[in-house]
C-alpha cells in the first residue's frame, strides 16, 4: 500500500510541475499518455482473472493430491497462495476505482479547460495531475499482477518437486 501511495504522490507532483512549467504544451502530452488508461485497465482486469484462475487451480491441485508427504508445509503454501488470491482481487478492484477517479477528474478538467488566453489554471492542473497519478498507480498495479504470475509459477514448480 505504501508503494502505491508513493507512486501516486510522485506522479501527481511530477504532473503538477510539468503542467505548471510547460503550461499549454502539457495538455497534448497528457492527452496522449492518458489515452491508454482504459486499455491498461482492460489488460489488468484480464490478467487478474487469468492469474486468479491459475492460482486457484494450483490450490485445488494441492488440496486434492493424496501423495503429499508433508501436510504442514503444504498448508503454509496454501495459505500463501490464498493471500496471493486476495491481493489479486484487491489490485483488480483498485484499478477499477482508479479508473473511476480518473474519469471524474477528466470531467472536472473539461469544466475548467485551458485556453490560448489562459494556458494554465489550478483546477485543470490539479485534475490532470490526479489523472496522471491514477494512470501511474495502475501501471504499478499491472506490474505487480505480472509479477504474481512469476510467483505462482515458482510455487507450482516447488510444489511439483516436493511431491
Amino acid at each position: 500500500m505504501t508503494r502505491f501511495l508513493l507512486v501516486f504522490v510522485l506522479a501527481f507532483s511530477s504532473a503538477l510541475l510539468v503542467a505548471y512549467y510547460v503550461e499549454s504544451l502539457a495538455a497534448p502530452i497528457f492527452k496522449e499518455l492518458l489515452s491508454a488508461f482504459i486499455v491498461l485497465t482492460l489488460i489488468t482486469g484480464t490478467i487478474s482473472y487469468a492469474l486468479y484462475s491459475y492460482v486457484d487451480g494450483i490450490i485445488k491441485d494441492i488440496a486434492t493430491d493424496d501423495r503429499v508427504n508433508n501436510k504442514e508445509q503444504f498448508n503454509v503454501v496454501i495459505t500463501k497462495l490464498s493471500e496471493l488470491k486476495k491481493e489479486i482481487l484487491v489490485n483488480a478492484f483498485t484499478v477499477v476505482m482508479l479508473l473511476i477517479i480518473e474519469r471524474v477528474s477528466h470531467g472536472v478538467s473539461l469544466v475548467f479547460p485551458i485556453t490560448n488566453d489562459q494556458p494554465f489554471n489550478w483546477v485543470w492542473a490539479f485534475s490532470i495531475s490526479v489523472r496522471v497519478a491514477c494512470f501511474a498507480s495502475s501501471v504499478a498495479i499491472a506490474v505487480v499482477q505480472f509479477r504474481g504470475f512469476i510467483y505462482a509459477n515458482e510455487f507450482r514448480t516447488i510444489i511439483s518437486r516436493a511431491k
